[in-house]
């Protein structure tokens, strides 16, 4: 089942002419959170019939975006009218082997396959909590964004998703991942459990170029994703840049060492290999270029090389105080000129 949150395809008996309320049952209000990836722009819900099969689109007015019965696809390419040209062909390529391991291995049915049958099972000798220890302390972490906006980054086959739509707590649960393999796994595995969707939404997208309004979410989780993330750096901006104040951030990943040896190779990550991080302060610092304030980020690792992140943006109240702060150093050095 395919839910998008606010969107609703449907018909509401009113006084608007015929014409008029047949226009509405084929495009729908704006989505409160997804936006455009590319200039950040509403997203209007449309659908055509083609025989007897329904389209579904998002679109924007030089954009649309397709939905079927799995996901959103949000990516930023995705939204393209225009043909592709040689040199688009060339750039998607090339992008293509640059982040082959970190981004398109992913992608691959097989390793949707076996993400849940022994892959992320591995994890655990770099000393990750597993997944239910990691729910319990994300669940936690998560309690004041109850009833409010959920993203799972990276979703991979719906480990977290599944647990945090199963809990009930939140009034809309976001699944985004850049793979469409994992997004039919997060799907599949959903039905197979019976788990909870009226409020999930599956969503492909890039996290260097989210499709999400500006501090339009509550908390957002990305486990064992950050060494994965071929523009790290654009990715964590984007994440502080949705987030709402008092948001919260959880991640895991790797630091070096992670597996017992030091690897020169994975230090910057790249089309053939993972980032290991090298330590607690090079993610910390990370975190804080990012926009999130140092004193709200905090960093563990646990076992060998397992890196447990937390994050807390200010809250609206916390941001004013500073403002006036600062307004009020910047009155005492005009009087002293």
């Amino acid at each position: 089942m395919l839910v998008l949150g606010s969107l609703q395809f449907g018909f509401t008996p009113s006084s608007t002419p015929p014409k008029q309320r047949l226009a509405k049952v084929f495009s729908a209000p704006t989505d409160d959170v997804l936006r455009c990836p590319v200039d950040g722009s509403a997203l209007v819900s449309e659908r055509t019939v083609v025989g007897s099969q329904v389209v579904r689109r998002l679109r924007t007015s030089a954009r649309e975006y397709p939905v079927n019965e799995v996901y959103v696809d949000l990516l930023a390419t995705s939204g393209r009218t225009s043909p592709l040209t040689v040199d688009d062909l060339v750039g998607e390529l090339r992008d293509a082997w640059e982040s082959r391991t970190q981004t398109q291995m992913f992608r691959t049915p097989w390793l949707a396959f076996v993400y849940e049958r022994g892959w992320r099972q591995q994890f655990r000798a770099a000393g990750f909590p597993g997944i239910d220890a990691e729910f319990a302390e994300v669940n936690e972490f998560f309690a004041p964004a109850a009833g409010g906006v959920v993203v799972d980054m990276s979703c991979g086959s719906g480990l977290m998703t599944r647990r945090l739509a199963r809990s009930k707590a939140y009034g809309r649960l976001l699944a985004v991942d850049y793979s469409e393999s994992m997004l039919a796994e997060t799907r599949r595995r959903c039905e197979q459990e019976k788990t909870p969707t009226d409020a999930l939404t599956l969503c492909r997208a890039d996290v260097a170029q989210l499709p999400l309004a500006d501090a339009s979410i509550d908390a957002m989780h990305a486990g064992a994703a950050l060494h994965s993330w071929p523009r790290l750096e654009m990715g964590l901006a984007e994440i502080r840049r949705v987030l709402k104040p008092g948001g919260r951030f959880f991640a895991t990943t790797f630091v070096q060492g992670a597996y017992g040896v030091r690897a020169p190779g994975m230090m910057t990550g790249g089309g053939g290999s993972f980032r290991f991080f090298d330590s607690t302060e090079e993610l910390k610092q990370l975190m804080v270029d990012a926009g999130f304030d140092a004193d709200g980020v905090d960093v563990r690792i646990e076992g060998r090389g397992c890196a447990i992140v937390k994050c807390v943006v200010p809250a609206a109240a916390d941001i004013s105080e500073v403002d006036a702060e600062a307004e009020a150093e910047v009155v005492a050095e005009a009087r002293l000129l």
